[in-house]
């Protein structure tokens, strides 16, 4: 389940499916900066979306390299906001997946089967259409 950030947040009381039991996969590109990823994080957490979560597959956060390290955000970086909302959910997390909105970004079917293995660094997931 899930896909962009900023898009997966706008559901949040309009229709956004039960994440319980899911992989959740995320990916962003940078819009109005770090604070946007946070303020997404803590909505999606304050609402309950993330409770029964089973583990989260990070795609691509395009444009945030310019943020890494800015002495003005404290020396944070797109990761340490992931990892500062994600690590208390306590499941795995797969990051670094060559998905989202850069160039030639492969297919992902949202809702079916996965399965994550974050030792391997793999994200296995089931065909769409069997």
């Amino acid at each position: 389940m899930g896909g962009n950030l900023s898009a997966v947040r706008t559901q949040v009381g309009a229709g956004l499916p039960s994440l319980e039991g899911a992989i959740l996969f995320l990916e962003d590109n940078r819009g109005t900066g770090l604070g946007e990823v946070d303020r997404s994080l803590t909505q999606l957490s304050r609402s309950g979306a993330l409770d029964g979560v089973r583990g989260i597959a990070l795609g691509q956060f395009l444009g945030f390299e310019q943020d890494d390290g800015d002495p003005t955000l404290g020396g944070w970086g797109v990761v340490d906001v992931l990892r500062d909302h994600l690590h208390r959910l306590g499941v795995p997390i797969l990051g670094g997946l060559p998905a989202g909105h850069g160039d030639d970004p492969p297919t992902i079917p949202i809702g079916t089967e996965a399965a994550i293995d974050t030792a391997a660094g793999t994200l296995t997931v089931q065909a769409a259409v069997r």
